[in-house]
């Protein structure tokens, strides 16, 4: 088990130096090579609930601006500090 949460930490910071390199692509560039109408589609659902804050432009937008690695190596952070605390 200790091998798992080592891979799992080593990965996990593998992603992070490789987010830091600029030719790294974005979470909505990435989207958007996948499948660009279900971005779409999501962001008129966001804009349809009528609340008094502009959801897509504060909070999604930036998230989509966020680097594919780096947040992969969030990911597997959560999953080597989980590993740590429930194993």
């Amino acid at each position: 088990m200790k091998i798992i949460k080592k891979k799992l930490l080593f990965i996990s910071i593998l992603f992070f130096i490789l987010s830091l390199h600029e030719s790294n692509i974005s979470l909505a560039k990435l989207w958007i090579l996948i499948h660009v109408n279900s971005l779409i589609g999501l962001q008129k659902l966001i804009e349809s609930l009528n609340l008094s804050i502009d959801i897509w432009q504060i909070i999604v937008t930036n998230l989509l601006e966020l680097k594919v690695f780096f947040i992969l190596a969030i990911i597997m952070f959560f999953l080597f500090v989980y590993k740590n605390i429930y194993t």
